[in-house]
């Protein structure tokens, strides 16, 4: 199952340039809580609203004049789009990561992967396998009481 199959593919994402200010206003438009920062398509970063709140707070910086660039770590953590989903819950574990960029052959971004996602994917997996254990349970029942009935038929 690799993580591009799962992926959300419509990302919101902000330039490196724009302010704090802007990028607080776009999440508040859209109503999330994160965004992808790119250049030419290539992943700078991950902002959340927690990083715009604490580098304003913290650092006591003025929104209207940070860059959202100096606000995400420098080296990006993405995996790419033909990575195993199992892959993919390692790397946000290993990174205590909630939000995974996930990019093609050329490093450009084609998605996301959030925990979220993850445990929704695992969620249904795990109900898809505890039907099939129902259903095996139900056939065992019906051919158990089967040959129950013709054991005492034949006495």
């Amino acid at each position: 199952m690799p993580i591009g199959d799962y992926c959300t593919r419509q990302v919101h994402s902000i330039d490196p340039e724009a302010t704090a200010l802007e990028a607080a206003q776009h999440m508040s438009r859209e109503g999330i809580g994160s965004l992808v920062v790119l250049h030419k398509k290539r992943v700078l970063g991950v902002l959340t609203d927690r990083d715009i709140a604490l580098g304003i707070l913290r650092e006591g910086h003025d929104a209207d004049e940070i860059c959202v660039a100096s606000l995400v770590a420098k080296d990006p953590v993405v995996i790419h789009e033909s990575s195993p989903v199992g892959t993919a819950l390692g790397v946000m574990k290993k990174n205590a990561l909630r939000r995974l960029p996930v990019v093609d052959t050329e490093q450009a971004l084609v998605g996301i992967i959030t925990a979220d996602d993850l445990l929704q994917l695992f969620t249904r997996e795990l109900s898809d396998l505890a039907d099939v254990v129902e259903a095996q349970g139900r056939l065992s029942h019906g051919v158990g009481q089967g040959i129950e009935r013709d054991l005492e038929a034949s006495k």
